[in-house]
């Protein structure tokens, strides 16, 4: 209950604090929607992995200048950060699990876990930046 209502105060701090900040957090926005994007686009799981690790360095330089950008800006890394690990499960699966279909089955239930984890936090970081981030690969 009490983790229900600190996110509904934090989702309230987001909306208010965030309505005039348009420009304010563009490399912020900007960052975010490439990470995004990268995440939509048709991929290897290793490539895929690559790139978030290169967004993740770009978020964790980027400073938000408001409330919100800060906000977003942490559940942007815990989301990408979420995402990487459930790309790690997969390539985990394809790399060890051969013939052994109860490991694959327990890795694919984490990258399915932990992607759809990214995937929550990663709108919740949109809607605090004003970006619409909608499906992301299945999520």
């Amino acid at each position: 209950m009490q983790r229900a209502i600190a996110f509904a105060a934090v989702l309230g701090l987001i909306f208010l604090a965030g309505c005039g900040s348009s420009a304010a957090d563009s490399g912020l926005r900007k960052t975010f929607g490439r990470g995004i994007a990268q995440i939509g686009q048709p991929q290897t799981a290793k490539e895929l992995h690559g790139d978030l690790v290169r967004v993740l360095m770009r978020l964790r330089k980027e400073r938000a200048s408001t409330a919100a950008g800060r906000i977003a800006r942490t559940l942007a890394i815990q989301g990408f950060t979420w995402t990487l690990r459930g790309i790690d499960a997969r390539l985990e699966m394809t790399r060890n699990d051969s013939g052994n279909l109860e490991a694959s089955v327990q890795d694919a239930m984490r990258s399915d876990r932990d992607r759809r984890r990214g995937a929550k936090l990663l709108r919740a970081a949109g809607r605090a930046l004003g970006v619409s981030v909608g499906e992301l690969s299945g999520t």
